[in-house]
């Protein structure tokens, strides 16, 4: 199997464990449930969107933004420069896939989607600026672009919940 093809498992499997485990978190602290009581089949969705969508996803997007953005400009510049790319251009539609393919899993219908859509998109989307602006200013400054996705999961175990609690939230 060639490297790049198990880079992406690789990175697709990593991403998966992370969201999986940030909606184990929110299951249980958030929603107060006992570990007996957990909804695995929605937890293993979560992380299974990870395997396949998010992890490959970040992947490529990771990798673009570095072939993209100037390598000659001085680190904090490109990291900038890299952070408002990926707030600005990628961001906005990531989260809007986000909520339509979880929808989609959850077997809600399109109308529901769509209100789901107008309901918590601009929510998320605020949610992300709270947090992504500087986490991604560190990533793309001083973390090497092979582990730039991994950093990002890790700050994701925190978005995740969040999202979780959101994307799941049965009121809809």
């Amino acid at each position: 199997m060639p490297t790049s093809i198990r880079t992406l498992i690789s990175e697709g499997l990593r991403v998966g464990v992370i969201m999986a485990a940030g909606d184990a978190i929110c299951q249980t602290f958030v929603e107060k449930r006992e570990l007996k009581n957990l909804d695995v089949n929605r937890m293993l969705k979560f992380g299974a969107v990870g395997v396949v969508y998010v992890g490959p996803v970040l992947k490529g997007w990771y990798g673009t933004l570095d072939k993209i953005v100037p390598k000659g400009s001085p680190p904090l510049k490109r990291a900038l420069k890299k952070m408002a790319l990926d707030q600005t251009c990628f961001a906005p539609s990531f989260i809007a896939s986000l909520i339509g393919i979880f929808g989609l899993i959850n077997g809600e219908s399109i109308p529901i989607i769509q209100d789901r859509f107008r309901n918590d998109y601009f929510t998320i989307l605020s949610r992300n600026y709270m947090l992504w602006p500087a986490a991604q200013v560190i990533n793309f400054s001083v973390v090497p672009l092979n582990y730039q996705v991994l950093y990002a999961q890790f700050i994701s175990l925190i978005w995740n919940i969040y999202l979780s609690m959101k994307l799941n939230d049965e009121k809809k």
